[in-house]
């Protein structure tokens, strides 16, 4: 656990920073009259979710199972995620609705020039804390940081559309003031779809849904170059939170003892979580190599 050490620190300066900014841009953003502001400010807050989520999936989802959980505890990050994305699309309710409102009754007013310099400070911050999240993810191969670093990608997206849409209205004045309601409604509609995605995504864990083909096949990759392992068949891989559980049938020569078969399958087991960090639980079945069986790139089938 220690290698993810330096993933929960760079989260928790995330948690900071995202705490921060955005009560501070939704402070400028009122005092400022910038709606885009604001809107940029709560997608700062709602980057929370995924914070909360990184850092309970590091804390908690590696707890030994108990009595009363004995499949562990992996799925917090799940509730996590799914609660936050229903909070995110409450928020983009609101502002879509003020926003849309203040542009069909022409009651945009020209916002303060410090909100066009929050947004761009808030674009800096963000790019940096882009690149120093991806860089630890690919030090300690964690996917959900990784994912966790682009999320800060998206909010610094968001800061240049608001500084976009403030400074815009700024140089025009009155005559362009629109301009800023209308950069809150992008980014409302933006969050809306955000939201939609945490939202589909702890539906698709509540499902088991498998992981990406190409990391399927990644973890494909690791069972036949183990030695003893002839083929194997019934793979299977899912998602628990921000972790990925896998199982398998490996077949190998009938005449390995017990003790050997089973040495090749923790092998196997190995070879998966050593390369995939992500990974938390190898379920590997035993199965003897039989001349009946046809095998394609190391995949068994019974001949019918």
């Amino acid at each position: 656990m220690e290698r993810f050490e330096e993933g929960i620190q760079v989260t928790w300066l995330s948690v900071g920073l995202n705490l921060s900014m955005g009560v501070v841009k939704v402070g400028v953003g009122l005092w400022g009259q910038s709606r885009a502001l604001v809107a940029d400010g709560l997608h700062s807050l709602t980057d929370l979710a995924t914070d909360a989520a990184v850092i309970f999936g590091f804390k908690y989802a590696r707890l030994p199972s108990d009595e009363t959980h004995l499949y562990g505890h992996h799925k917090i990050a799940t509730l996590v995620s799914g609660g936050i994305g229903l909070a995110i699309l409450g928020f983009c309710a609101l502002i879509l609705y003020t926003s849309i409102r203040s542009l069909g009754e022409g009651r945009a007013v020209t916002p303060s020039v410090i909100a066009l310099v929050v947004a761009l400070g808030s674009l800096a911050v963000k790019e940096w804390l882009f690149h120093r999240t991806r860089r630890i993810a690919r030090e300690i191969r964690s996917s959900m940081l990784f994912t966790n670093a682009w999320h800060h990608r998206t909010d610094s997206i968001s800061s240049v559309v608001a500084a976009i849409g403030i400074g815009g209205a700024i140089v025009g004045g009155d005559r362009l003031a629109f301009l800023d309601p209308l950069a809150a409604v992008l980014l409302g509609g933006y969050l809306a779809l955000e939201g939609g995605k945490l939202c589909k995504r702890t539906l698709d864990d509540l499902m088991d849904a498998a992981p990406e083909r190409a990391i399927i096949d990644d973890l494909r990759e690791h069972i036949l170059p183990t030695p003893g392992v002839k083929a194997y068949h019934a793979f299977r891989a899912r998602r628990t939170g921000d972790w990925i559980e896998v199982d398998l049938h490996i077949l190998v020569d009938p005449k390995m003892t017990v003790e050997e078969s089973h040495t090749v399958a923790r092998r196997v087991k190995e070879n998966i979580i050593e390369t995939h960090p992500e990974v938390i639980s190898v379920l590997v079945h035993v199965e003897p190599f039989l001349p009946e069986q046809d095998t394609q790139k190391g995949i068994a089938d019974r001949k019918k």
